[in-house]
């Protein structure tokens, strides 16, 4: 595994990090012996750094992450998120959802309309109530005393201009039960707005072949403030792996038409599988060999999607002609 210091702080982060929104059970994502074994495999393999929110499956992310590295603590990195605060249906609909495993492949047709039903049912809060309330309750499911990064989840551009929360996160940051604080950021823009709080220690983006905003307006950026950036769906949410079908970009797919075209748009880059390197691992190459990068996460939940993602370590490098090629496609 190789190694990246991560930003202006004192954290040396292993490249690839491991995502862990489906970690913890949910409607799709029920294994939790086998998400166990991955957490544990990613730990012996080098990885140290481990992403997840206080939302992901009720809770159940940060509870599963903080009993298998129980013992492990000061050898692994665990950035959690905060802000998501669910309506009473919205939380009772995420206590049946467990109900509705046996007759999960049935519910297929009208998932997206389920998801719309959750997204209508949650707002955001970074209150210094909320947020004093939610780092103790992380806490005690991580079954640790600090976070390593705490990051807001997605918050408006207009919280993000008022920097209201930096006087909260310093307060935690001061009291050590946390050691650093980053944005998770729905935009490039609201990333870009981070910018200007010295007290942000990262920003996370979506960046991947098919999401190439980032590369030209934040990465230059960034490393010039000597601000981490993280990563996320480096796999385009499995457009860009061999899957054929069920993956997570059709699972949380909001509007049809985004989605053919974004199947379409993947389908082109399937020049820069070799004989020993897959469509994942180019893809997670495309990502970490990006100047500005500090660790990508993409989500796993089984062993042999750990293998695969492993192998990009050994698999052959992108080109400068690849890069070439990937540029002329655009994003």
């Amino acid at each position: 595994m190789n190694y990246r210091v991560f930003g202006k702080t004192e954290l040396k982060v292993s490249e690839i990090g491991l995502g862990c929104s489906s970690f913890g059970g949910g409607l799709y994502n029920i294994n939790d012996q086998e998400s166990t074994k991955t957490l544990l495999q990613a730990f012996d393999s080098g990885i140290n750094f481990y992403d997840t929110y206080d939302s992901y499956n009720q809770g159940n992310s940060e509870r599963l992450i903080g009993w298998a590295f129980k013992g492990r603590r000061d050898r692994v990195i665990i950035a959690s998120k905060v802000g998501t605060v669910y309506s009473p249906l919205g939380n009772f609909a995420l206590r049946i959802r467990p109900l509705l495993r046996p007759v999960r492949r049935f519910l297929h047709p009208i998932r997206t309309s389920l998801n719309r039903m959750l997204y209508s049912e949650r707002h955001k809060d970074f209150s210094v109530k909320h947020l004093t309330k939610a780092i103790h309750e992380s806490l005690k499911r991580l079954q640790t005393d600090y976070i390593d990064l705490y990051q807001l989840h997605n918050p408006l551009l207009s919280i993000l201009e008022k920097g209201d929360f930096c006087e909260a996160l310093e307060g935690l940051k001061t009291q050590g039960k946390i050691r650093y604080y980053g944005v998770s950021c729905a935009t490039v823009d609201d990333a870009l707005t981070c910018l200007k709080y010295p007290g942000i220690s990262s920003v996370q983006v979506v960046i991947n072949l098919l999401d190439q905003e980032a590369i030209t307006k934040l990465l230059p950026l960034a490393q010039d403030k000597k601000l981490a950036v993280i990563a996320r769906v480096p796999l385009a949410q499995g457009l860009l792996t061999n899957a054929k079908s069920d993956t997570k970009a059709e699972q949380l797919a909001k509007n049809k038409r985004e989605l053919e075209d974004r199947k379409n748009r993947a389908k082109k880059f399937q020049f820069l599988v070799k004989e020993n390197r897959t469509m994942a691992q180019a893809a997670l190459q495309f990502v970490l060999q990006l100047q500005g990068v500090s660790v990508a996460i993409p989500g796993m939940t089984k062993i042999k999607h750990l293998q695969e993602t492993l192998g990009t370590l050994t698999a052959p490098p992108l080109t400068q002609e690849e890069f070439e090629n990937i540029y002329s496609i655009g994003s």
